[in-house]
């Protein structure tokens, strides 16, 4: 098979070329939504608190790097890079964090508040729509 060097794929992307969105203030991601489900690749800088908030979708949130002091339902603990939490659909939940951290948020189904922040902002939705 003959790959091209100074070719990507269509079904591939590089992390760094996905314009970032501010979600509040503080807090921006890279967005990518297929089909079924959304990614958002967030990255909250040091100080930043993600306020209290609910959704319908299931949302999986993955540490990658740093710390957030986390809340989901009637907990509070620490997640650190390599820690995984999933977030039932309508269970409050947000954090903050001292160190800064990034992260994986995984919404399925895609939050329809998303697909319109990525809209107003240009960017592709691949696959079909949920």
């Amino acid at each position: 098979m003959d790959y091209a060097a100074n070719k990507k794929s269509k079904y591939c992307y590089t992390i760094a070329d996905i314009p970032l969105v501010p979600l509040t203030a503080q807090s921006s991601t890279r967005f990518v939504a297929a089909g079924p489900a959304l990614l958002s690749f967030i990255t909250n800088p040091p100080g930043c608190v993600f306020p209290i908030h609910s959704h319908e979708a299931v949302q999986i949130l993955v540490i990658l790097e740093g710390t957030e002091e986390h809340i989901c339902g009637d907990e509070t603990f620490l997640m650190e890079a390599g820690d995984v939490c999933v977030h039932p659909s309508n269970v409050p939940h947000g954090g903050k964090t001292s160190t800064g951290f990034r992260g994986i948020d995984i919404f399925v189904p895609p939050r329809e508040d998303y697909l319109k922040l990525m809209a107003d902002h240009g960017l592709p939705i691949t696959g079909p729509k949920p």
